[in-house]
């Protein structure tokens, strides 16, 4: 056999002894192949509706303000065509926008009409539940805009009477369809809290959730040394209990994690205007912000414990623990924003830890958080935490007692 033949047939060994080992690895497996594909189908539905020519209206609540008889036909006309719900007050129509009995909002103020008769386009206000898809919402306020120019030219065709025929043929002029182009449209957490959402305020709590998740793999390093050479079972030998080792490893990672909080909030709030885009705001309420953290923290730590205990090896915490923490920031709204997905996947997103923990921190940092939502989202965190940490536990205690 020639040498380049020989170096040809060492190297068909060599790769055939690599498939085998890679088949006996079935982590390795999963990151290469599951991995990809369940995160190809959750981008896949997260993104569906953002490439599609037509998006549906969103279901609307109307508060008409105005009593004047052509404000209350214009609302009538739309509710009849469209579908949707008339509410007494603003404070209605925000309360349904909160619970998401509706996703959108139109107000229409007083005066409607104009001067001149026509109605006017500043005097309608379009609110958007926080969820809404942006192409949804450019959908509604051009209907509703459209909507306002067929009754501004229903009253110049009346007014003009054999002329008619000239307006409406003109019906896309700028004179008929008004100066301000549309209704103002406001989300339900600038409502709420008077802030427009930019997105360095929304991209800190969201990276900040992620990168706190990604605890696992310095856990998971240490964890399994401890194991391997020992540490753990002279630790025993001296009476620390498992509980008191997982108590201790839970302290020090989420100090570790209050350090990654600090190292965020200075990038948001001085490196990116530095470079250019928008502060962030630290006008939050510290004692919601810091349950939140504190919360979201453990949740983090104990989920990387519990991946950690059962791991037989760092290559096998680092591919299941990074795995699972990719998947679940896609479910959670972290890589793409949740008004991007579709409504069924907005609703498994609730139930992702990382769905809990962002929509807490995001509620924090447009500055008007709802007691009960906080609380709620910290009760489900804490919880979480809880039941990792148990989990982790029995597997410590057994090594142990087989040491």
């Amino acid at each position: 056999m020639t040498r380049p033949a020989h170096r040809l047939h060492q190297i068909v060994r060599l790769a055939v002894k690599e498939w085998r080992l890679l088949a006996r690895n079935p982590h390795g497996l999963a990151v290469l192949f599951f991995m990809p594909a369940v995160f190809v189908l959750v981008m896949s539905f997260t993104l569906k509706n953002t490439l599609v020519a037509r998006v549906d209206l969103p279901v609307a609540g109307w508060v008409v303000e105005d009593t004047h008889p052509a404000a209350q036909a214009w609302s009538q006309e739309w509710l009849g065509r469209h579908g949707g719900q008339r509410y007494d007050s603003r404070e209605a129509l925000r309360a349904a926008l909160r619970t998401r009995a509706i996703e959108a909002a139109v107000v229409v103020r007083s005066p409607w009409l104009g001067e001149d008769g026509q109605p006017r386009a500043e005097q309608v206000e379009l609110w958007l539940g926080n969820r809404v898809q942006p192409a949804a919402a450019a959908r509604l306020r051009t209907e509703l805009s459209f909507s306002m120019l067929q009754v501004r030219m229903r009253i110049a065709a009346a007014e003009a009477g054999p002329f008619a025929s000239v307006l409406l043929d003109s019906a896309a002029t700028p004179e008929l369809m008004g100066e301000g182009g549309g209704p103002r449209i406001r989300y339900l957490y600038e409502i709420e809290s008077g802030r427009a959402m930019t997105a360095v305020q929304q991209s800190v709590p969201a990276w900040l959730v992620f990168g706190m998740f990604f605890v696992v793999i310095p856990i998971a390093g240490v964890l399994i040394q401890e194991r391997n050479d020992g540490t753990l079972t002279r630790l025993a030998s001296f009476g620390v209990s498992p509980g008191t080792v997982l108590g201790s490893k839970l302290v020090a990672f989420m100090l570790l994690n209050w350090v990654q909080l600090a190292f965020m909030i200075a990038v948001g709030r001085w490196l990116v205007p530095l470079l250019g885009g928008p502060a962030l705001q630290l006008d939050i309420a510290p004692g919601w912000f810091a349950l939140m953290v504190l919360a979201t923290s453990a949740a983090a730590v104990g989920l990387a414990l519990l991946i950690a205990a059962y791991s037989r090896s760092f290559d096998q915490a680092a591919a299941l623990g990074g795995g699972l923490n990719v998947v679940l920031g896609a479910i959670a709204g972290v890589m793409v924003p949740r008004m991007l997905m579709p409504p069924g996947l907005q609703t498994v997103s609730e139930w992702s830890p990382m769905g809990w923990a962002l929509d807490g921190l995001q509620a924090v940092f447009l500055g008007d958080p709802e007691a009960g939502d906080i609380v709620l989202r910290a009760g489900l965190l804490l919880g979480f935490a809880l039941l990792c940490l148990a989990a982790a536990w029995w597997p410590i205690r057994n090594r142990e007692r087989a040491d």
